[in-house]
């Protein structure tokens, strides 16, 4: 199964959820918040919310959603005939507004890995 990788922050969890419930628009709020959490290997919301409380700005951390574990969770809340892809592409298609990648630092450190060019200037 594949999982989609997002820096974990309050934003993006937001964005994400306001994603899902725009394509089901049915669901309770709490129950995505709880199959969101589910996702990203919590036992509970709060227990996901006191790990967003703690992390700060300038923290780098992944998580990983794994659509089927959203799809199972939301299926124990009551909820039936889920499209897996469609759960998936809530993901795929949010813009999150807080990106793990376009750091002006971790640019420079992935640029600084690329080997130079045969025909560039560059050393």
């Amino acid at each position: 199964m594949f999982c989609e990788t997002m820096k974990f922050s309050q934003p993006n969890v937001t964005a994400l959820k306001k994603a899902i419930l725009k394509q089901y628009p049915t669901f309770r709020s709490s129950h995505v918040d709880e199959a969101l959490a589910w996702s990203f290997g919590f036992r509970t919301y709060a227990s996901m919310l006191a790990m967003l409380r703690q992390i700060s700005g300038a923290t780098r951390l992944l998580v990983q959603m794994d659509a089927a574990l959203l799809q199972l969770r939301l299926e124990q809340l009551g909820y039936s005939g889920l499209d897996l892809p469609l759960l998936r592409r809530a993901f795929t298609d949010t813009q999150f507004p807080d990106a793990w990648v376009g750091d002006e630092l971790e640019q420079s450190l992935i640029r600084r890995r690329l080997p130079a060019a045969a025909n560039s200037d560059r050393k």
